[in-house]
């Protein structure tokens, strides 16, 4: 795992970042060169002068320049024409190992922060319904993107800033890996005088929370990386377990995280009043408190399924009970499930060695004990063989990413209560393992669910709706204010959507714009389709209440109208992350996706609570 380090510099800790350091970035352009070579020692500027000479680099946008092994710097920023007889400069100078200069537009750091929503978002009224958020009030809170029209760029493409942001600091760390391999004791340092402190860029992205937010987002996505099961991997070593189990098994497959980066961000703290400074530090634990439920979901999709299993799942459940007090667990085992009825569920790991579970987390914030809960359901398919309608071969290894929406929901309760906000959610973990065997579920079969509705069985690998129906209706008991659900439903959405947007499906207007919207300020994007009633035709049957399949249909589209049928009166939202949990075909392609949107919604949901 990775991590961010802030430091409120002054001239002695910041030569002590420097030695800490294995590379500083400086973000430059062609009007600040001269004054942040000022900082380094008169050698060091003549070979670094010589060096853009020989590159041809004037800190233009997307021009870099790598230096290795300066001891560069000055311990005291006294100008030498100020030099005289009673004020020397100090000899003594930070070991700096690498510093790469990196060009960058100035135009995007001087960008409006006025907040502006989507034509979609801008529907959103003020009222005491979660699922309709005020969002103005997020927008100047934390992570919340703006709209700029300072840069071409963006006047070309019209996007949200957080976004034209996150792409630049992508390509800054792409270039970065491909000129050193690795990301690992990074800095940024803010290098203004009294005099250039309001256009030194570090500041500048500090003062600015979507900035910062972009910065650190894009470093934590390339600084990822999952360790696997090599006997020889090196960082493997004082293993300890999440849930104490000393089983050799749980050992190989409950590894410590290890601290595999850490990006320092070293700001002049004269340069910042209270407010700013509890800003910066609020936007850093959101956006590492993101990061690491990303990271724990993206590490969950990667294991193999003889590790991953239902049971594995809710040992992980139990884990954040552990961890949280404010976070509470209950697992329904088999028996459990087949008392409450639900035979959808349980048909899908009927064919199964492992044993079906659904953990249900509760999240509990100090004084809304009594208040409706927002209900998070992921699927949670360890492994999607298909069942008897078998999947084709070559890419069914990729089928333990089928559990991405659990570990989404993992993660998101994690984040929230890292963050305390103040919101009650209630996380289902819908986890089964959809195989084949003489007990296995086949098509034709009709199944009573937990509601009471039958469904004639058409496809075995249309498994993930049947799991979804029986928990959505399950759901519906704890009165909940909104229900949404996350699952690697339907190859279909990749066919419309590739793997860009998650496609939404929802029942609520309000609830549809809001998550329209958290997508957007998140850069966690989603886009609806219609439930609309002709598209529930293609799910009628003739023996049943409805077909788990379409027949001639768009699957998205009918897996959504499927489910919305168990969500009944419910504000509900189901949410297809088939193209953007993973990338299909791809190893190691768990994204984390969509909890930076989730989060973005909880948070402004919380907002509206505090007020």
């Amino acid at each position: 795992m990775i991590k961010s380090n802030l430091i409120w510099a002054n001239e002695s800790n910041k030569v002590k970042t420097l030695d800490d350091s294995d590379c500083l970035l400086i973000l430059t352009t062609p009007e600040l060169l001269a004054s942040q070579l000022f900082h380094f020692s008169t050698p060091a500027k003549t070979y670094i002068e010589q060096v853009f000479d020989d590159e041809g680099f004037a800190g233009n946008k997307g021009q870099c320049v790598l230096l290795q092994g300066l001891k560069a710097f000055k311990t005291s920023y006294i100008p030498d024409t100020e030099n005289s007889g009673k004020n020397k400069i100090s000899q003594q100078l930070a070991e700096v190992k690498r510093v790469l200069f990196y060009g960058v537009d100035f135009a995007l750091f001087e960008a409006s922060d006025a907040p502006n929503v989507s034509s979609r978002a801008s529907t959103l009224s003020k009222t005491n319904d979660p699922s309709m958020v005020n969002r103005s009030s997020y927008a100047s809170d934390s992570n919340s993107a703006f709209y700029s029209k300072s840069t071409s760029d963006l006047k070309q493409t019209n996007a949200p800033a957080f976004r034209y942001l996150e792409q630049q600091f992508d390509a800054l760390f792409k270039k970065l890996k491909s000129v050193s391999g690795t990301l690992e004791k990074l800095s940024f340092m803010a290098l203004s005088t009294t005099e250039t402190a309001s256009n030194d860029p570090v500041n500048t992205i500090a003062s600015h929370s979507p900035f910062l937010s972009a910065l650190l987002r894009s470093y934590f996505k390339h600084g990822y990386h999952f360790k696997g099961y090599k006997t020889n991997n090196s960082s493997i070593c004082n293993i300890q377990t999440r849930n104490g189990n000393d089983n050799a098994n749980n050992e190989a497959i409950n590894q410590a995280p290890d601290i595999r980066g850490t990006l320092s961000l070293a700001l002049d703290a004269k340069h910042f009043n209270n407010a700013q400074k509890r800003l910066v530090s609020h936007t850093i634990r959101y956006e590492s408190a993101l990061n690491a439920a990303m990271t724990w979901a993206k590490d969950l999709a990667h294991m193999p399924a003889n590790l991953c299993t239902p049971d594995y799942l809710a040992e992980q459940a139990l884990h954040l009970e552990q961890s949280f007090n404010t976070v509470s667990c209950d697992i329904l085992n088999e028996s459990a499930l087949k008392q409450l009825g639900m035979n959808g569920y349980l048909a899908v790991n009927a064919g199964s060695q492992f044993a079906a579970t659904m953990p249900i987390l509760r999240y509990t914030a100090k004084g809304l004990e009594n208040s409706p809960p927002v209900v998070l359901i992921g699927k949670g398919v360890t492994f999607d063989s298909g069942g008897i309608t078998l999947k084709r071969s070559p890419d069914m290894r990729h089928m333990i990413y089928d559990m991405a929406g659990a570990g989404c929901v993992l993660g998101v309760i994690q984040a929230v209560a890292t963050l305390g906000l103040n919101i009650n959610i209630i996380g289902i973990v819908a986890s089964a393992d959809n195989a084949i065997d003489g007990k296995a579920y086949r098509p034709g079969d009709i199944i009573t669910m937990h509601s009471g509705k039958t469904v004639e069985v058409m496809s075995t690998d249309a498994e993930g709706r049947m799991l979804m129906a029986d928990a959505i209706s399950y759901a519906k008991q704890f009165s909940p204010s909104v229900i949404i659900d996350i699952a690697t439903l339907t190859g279909a959405t990749i066919s419309a959507l590739g793997h860009k947007a998650t496609a939404l499906f929802s029942n609520a207007p309000a609830l549809e714009s809001a998550l329209v919207e958290a997508g957007e300020l998140a850069n966690d994007r989603c886009w609806p389709f219609p439930l609309w009633p002709e598209y529930q035709d293609a799910i009628t049957s003739q023996h049943a209440d409805m077909m788990n399949a379409g027949i001639n249909s768009p699957g998205a589209i009918s897996a959504g109208c499927f489910l919305s049928r168990f969500a009944d009166g419910t504000p509900w939202a189901h949410l297809d992350v088939a193209g953007t949990a993973f990338t299909y075909t791809k190893s190691l392609s768990a994204t984390g996706r969509p909890i930076p949107l989730l989060l973005s919604y909880l948070s402004s949901c919380a907002v509206k609570n505090n007020q």
